[in-house]
């Protein structure tokens, strides 16, 4: 299968129910944010260390340390007792309280939502101060936590290394030392934790507020990220659908992949009709497939054509009549159009008539013809000229017309499809050829989709 028949069985054949899928979720999301209660955000801008960080893990550290701190429950309490605040609580403020940093530097806006808008400046104002006041003063005990531990493995290194020399036996000797390693070890561990500490902006007391909190501001109700990931999200699952609808009813990509899975030619395309109007009218067939059509049938010598398909019997008897007028009418003016005085050959035994000789000839295509001779006076002598042949035009039915076919006439067989005809479609017309034994003419491509009213 071609990449452009897969997109035509997916996309084209499905895309009302993608954009369906696209559309509905962005309608819900809106409509949800536009339902939901007016909300303002206030902001201010704190910055954590005057130390800039080097590379962006130290960046990424500083954010996710200073969004802990910020939503963490000592601040969030302090914060709330300063901004005087009692009707909100603790998770409350931590799920509406957002920190962004300011592109890779060690700046930071602190942003606090809420209905109220004096309560959202109460509250981003108190947070901001609680944070600085944490990495100037509390966030620093952790600093001198590791630094009082550094101090006691120290002096523990050295009573350990003073008994090793007065040590009574080599086991002594061996604990002793072992134990020395290990204390190394831990020293080592509160180094590499102080150098981390120091790198995260711990312990140098340059937290400080660049900006208040500002008056708080009404929130844009309808997201519009949130909308498009919401179409984004449908859309994928839209696509799923499709793909799972393909798998349980697939469908043919197109006229072209139904012809060529039969071995025939497209002989052209229907004209659309009007869906309001009667459904037994024809379509139009317009004349370059009238003319491709009659050429197949008089290559093959076909006398009956049987169009099928998925459209209503009604249709398929209204396209039968139409084509067979209009063949008729294209092989009248093609046999008006053959050179006066062209014989035909004639076959053994002919029959008189009134006019002269009839003979039964064979025309293009091995279509029979009717040749009747005349006589006229050429060059002073009375000769018989055969006029224009007039060659029978075929009988074209509807598959359920066929009753009055003769089983030993020459039966060809069309197929009228829908621009992405079912799979099971396909297959039925491979049955009909195989048990008729008629030959595929071609496809004829209908634009309007039906559903027949009974069962294949």
């Amino acid at each position: 299968m071609e990449l452009n028949e897969a997109l035509r069985r997916t996309v084209g054949g499905h895309w009302r129910l993608l954009v369906l899928f696209l559309v509905l979720p962005m309608l819900v999301v809106a409509t949800l944010e536009l339902g939901d209660a007016r909300t303002y955000v206030s902001k201010a801008r704190v910055q954590a260390s005057a130390t800039l960080p080097t590379t962006d893990v130290q960046a990424n550290a500083m954010l996710s340390r200073v969004r802990a701190v910020a939503t963490s429950g000592s601040v969030l309490k302090e914060a709330l007792k300063r901004s005087g605040v009692d009707d909100r609580s603790q998770a409350q403020v931590a799920a509406e309280t957002h920190v962004a940093r300011l592109g890779g530097s060690a700046v930071f806006h602190v942003k606090v939502t809420d209905p109220d808008p004096r309560t959202a400046e109460k509250l981003a104002g108190a947070v901001s101060e609680e944070l600085v006041a944490f990495f100037n003063g509390s966030g620093n005990l952790l600093i001198t936590q590791l630094t009082d531990r550094q101090q006691q493995l120290r002096q523990q290194r050295l009573r350990v290394a003073a008994e090793i020399p007065n040590a009574a036996d080599p086991a002594e000797s061996g604990r002793l030392t072992a134990q020395l390693g290990a204390l190394d070890q831990q020293i080592l561990d509160i180094q590499a934790s102080l150098r981390a500490a120091e790198a995260a902006g711990l312990g140098d007391r340059t937290a400080s507020l660049l900006s208040s909190a500002s008056d708080a501001e009404q929130v844009q109700r309808v997201s519009p990220v949130r909308v498009i990931l919401a179409g984004a999200a449908g859309l994928v699952a839209g696509l799923l659908l499709v793909m799972l609808l393909e798998i349980l009813r697939p469908h043919v990509g197109g006229q072209s992949a139904f012809a060529r899975e039969l071995g025939g030619p497209v002989l052209g395309r229907l004209g659309r009709t009007d869906r309001r109007a009667d459904p037994g009218a024809p379509p139009p067939v317009d004349a370059e497939t009238v003319t491709t059509l009659r050429r197949a049938v008089a290559r093959r010598g076909l006398q009956t054509l049987v169009v099928t398909g998925p459209a209503p019997d009604a249709r398929l008897a209204a396209l039968a009549r139409e084509l067979e007028a209009r063949l008729a009418a294209a092989q009248g003016t093609s046999s008006r159009g053959t050179r006066p005085g062209a014989r035909q050959a004639p076959a053994p035994g002919p029959a008189e008539s009134d006019g002269g000789p009839v003979h039964a000839a064979t025309g293009s295509g091995g279509l029979a013809t009717a040749v009747r001779e005349r006589t006229e006076p050429v060059n002073g002598r009375i000769t018989r000229v055969a006029p224009a042949s007039r060659t029978t035009s075929p009988r074209v039915r509807a598959l359920h017309e066929t009753d009055d076919v003769p089983d030993g006439a020459r039966t060809g067989l069309v197929a009228v499809e829908p621009d992405l005809p079912p799979y099971a479609e396909l297959r039925r017309v491979h049955n009909l050829l195989a048990a008729t034994g008629w030959p595929l003419v071609g496809v004829l491509g209908d634009p309007d989709r039906h559903q027949r009213a009974r069962s294949r």
